[in-house]
């Protein structure tokens, strides 16, 4: 399938390139989806980061390089993208467990992280709730926050916790019980702008204030909120029910692994949002495109 072709060529274009510059823009032209939702996508196939699969495929493949080469450590080091000797050995022992000076003066035990490769596995064990909805354009109020791309699995929790601590949850609670609009709930949105904007994306916590249909009136952003706005769009709207963060988890890992393989779908260039009700009712939100007219 499609699909599965584009995360298959994604990784032949990181391995031929693990001794050069691996590009993220390259990467989101590829695999036709936005960087941050490609590596949300790596994460719950691979179970690890991308980040971590590129480091360790470097450091398995120097390993060999030191080796099999006469080529000077420091020299192996650059090419496989390090700054400095020190920063080198640093990621060489963690991985490996030895310096890298022992390899060619003693017999060490090596550790390798295999090149992956992608299939579709039919499992069928378990449902999936979900609908395939238009829906229209509409206003997301909340509050924005800058993040490191690299860093948002470990940063997006500690937004949350920051929010029930300062009183933003509270006012997001209030805002919510005056618009009650779909997408329902507080909602988490992940945005990255262009592709070319890898570096960075934008986290929101917010509530829909206003849905571009008939007679939906707008309901007004505090001052010191922002407004975020979405196209009109398809979406996969699928049910999370459950504690968190397991239930979201699960979601994301099925509908990559099982539900968009096989859907005749592929992702739109559009931010996932996870939509938090009460009593451990969830919602996730993706947008996506037939592949037909893609």
């Amino acid at each position: 399938m499609e699909w599965v072709k584009r995360i298959n060529d994604v990784i032949d274009y990181i391995e031929a390139n693990l001794d050069s510059e691996i590009s993220y823009d390259i990467i989101a032209e590829i695999s036709a989806c936005s960087i941050y939702n490609f590596q949300r996508m790596f994460s719950y196939i691979a179970n690890k980061p991308l980040s971590e699969y590129i480091r360790n495929r470097r450091l398995t493949i120097a390993a060999f390089d030191i080796m099999n080469s006469k080529e000077n450590i420091i020299d192996i080091a650059a090419k496989y993208g390090y700054a400095s000797h020190d920063s080198f050995t640093r990621a060489f022992q963690k991985f490996h467990g030895v310096l890298p000076s022992k390899v060619r003066s003693e017999v060490t035990m090596l550790k390798s992280c295999p090149k992956i490769s992608f299939q579709i596995i039919i499992r069928g064990d378990s449902y999936m709730n979900f609908q395939i909805e238009q829906w229209p354009a509409f206003t997301v109020s909340g509050i924005m926050n800058r993040v490191k791309t690299s860093e948002a699995f470990r940063v997006v929790p500690q937004i949350w916790e920051n929010a029930g601590r300062d009183g933003t949850m509270e006012q997001l609670f209030h805002l919510w019980r005056k618009a009650d609009l779909r997408p329902v709930g507080l909602l988490g949105i992940s945005a990255k702008g262009q592709w070319g904007n890898a570096e960075e994306m934008s986290y929101h916590l917010g509530v829909t204030t206003y849905v571009d249909m008939p007679d939906c009136k707008k309901v007004e952003t505090p001052d010191h909120m922002v407004e975020f706005q979405l196209p009109p769009a398809t979406w996969a709207i699928f049910e999370a029910n459950g504690s968190l963060p397991e239930a979201v988890q699960t979601i994301y890992k099925k509908f990559y692994t099982e539900w968009l393989p096989n859907s005749g779908y592929e992702l739109a260039d559009l931010p996932v949002i996870e939509c938090y009700l009460q009593n451990d009712r969830q919602e996730v939100w993706i947008a996506v495109k037939s592949q037909e007219n893609g």
